[in-house]
């Protein structure tokens, strides 16, 4: 039995014996109780020394109300007060209820498998509290997304970047006869129209990379130190950025749009990105925009989606290169 288990599982009994004051548990009695459980089920003991620790570490650092009686020559223990517990948290019922819908609203959205570890983490805090919260019904539904390729590598990525650990990949760009064999050093897992990315240093690299996990082959360790995340910050790096490609040279820019028809409501009811203002909106229904945005392969996507109601004004490159988009399309369709 590891450790630290075995430490929770001494202070479980312990607060067990102090709460119950009828008795009065003397240090040989707390021996005995907590070896027995212990040893009913782990075939373990431990020592007086020990659990003199144990206690220290209740009255320390738990700060539980322990009380030293005296019987005659020989000390006992108590808890001052006998409502209270180690394991009483100021949490209820209600409470875990929301956690559980939490927990069913993020299991919709993403796939780690690190959702099972808060579950019984949930279930714990049922049994510490004395109760069991019913399952409620469904009340919210989540349009539901195909299978993401690659799903599998997120929770050990997902704690590559949270242990700081240098990883070989085995990839395969599209486009790519075989696959390659890189040495990363992972920052951040991202998320982009149900399909995920690890952002990333490549091993000498002095720019951002990142893999889609749909690509990637295979996953192992490398031994290489890791290089902390100096090029960037996680928290504002997409801030003016739709998508994950970040192109070389490209800086934030007004990205001034003209919308009319039967776009306009839907892009004033849910923005293209948080940045957008309007900048005019006329009787003749037309509608002008602004976004601070860098311009990407993704944002040509977005606004390709909104054909023919939308139209760029300025920049004038990305005006040009959509309008070569729109040519190809034609093209196409002759």
């Amino acid at each position: 039995m590891p450790e630290n288990k075995d430490f929770t599982r001494r202070i479980e009994i312990l607060d067990e014996c102090l709460r119950r004051r009828q008795k009065k548990w003397f240090i040989e009695d707390l021996l005995d109780a907590v070896n027995s459980k212990l040893d009913d089920r782990f075939d373990k003991k431990v020592s007086k020394r020990t659990l003199y620790n144990d206690l220290d570490y209740l009255q320390n650092e738990k700060l539980a109300p322990i009380v030293k009686g005296r019987d005659g020559q020989k000390v006992f223990y108590c808890y001052e007060d006998a409502t209270y517990s180690v394991l009483n948290l100021p949490i209820s019922e209600e409470e875990i209820s929301k956690l559980k819908d939490a927990i069913k609203m993020l299991r919709e959205v993403n796939d780690f498998n690190l959702l099972d570890d808060v579950d019984l983490v949930v279930e714990k805090l049922e049994h510490s509290i004395a109760t069991h919260v019913p399952d409620s019904r469904s009340m919210i539904q989540f349009e539901k997304h195909t299978y993401a390729e690659g799903a599998a590598y997120i929770d050990d990525l997902f704690s590559a970047v949270k242990g700081k650990s240098v990883l070989k990949v085995t990839y395969q760009p599209f486009g790519s006869d075989a696959p390659q064999e890189w040495i990363i050093h992972p920052y951040l897992l991202k998320e982009y129209r149900n399909r995920w990315f690890i952002i990333c240093r490549r091993e000498g690299a002095t720019q951002v990379s990142n893999l889609a996990l749909d690509r990637i082959k295979k996953i192992r360790n490398s031994s290489l130190p890791f290089v902390d995340n100096d090029l960037f910050d996680p928290a504002t790096f997409y801030e003016h950025l739709i998508g994950v490609t970040f192109p070389t040279g490209e800086v934030v820019q007004e990205i001034i749009l003209k919308v009319k028809g039967r776009q306009i409501n839907y892009i004033k009811t849910k923005p293209i990105h948080s940045s957008q203002e309007i900048m005019e909106e006329s009787d003749e229904n037309t509608l002008i925009i602004k976004l601070h945005l860098i311009s990407n392969y993704e944002l040509q996507s977005v606004l390709l989606g909104y054909t023919p109601d939308i139209e760029v004004l300025q920049p004038v490159a990305l005006r040009d290169q959509l309008k070569e988009k729109y040519t190809a399309a034609l093209d196409a369709f002759k």
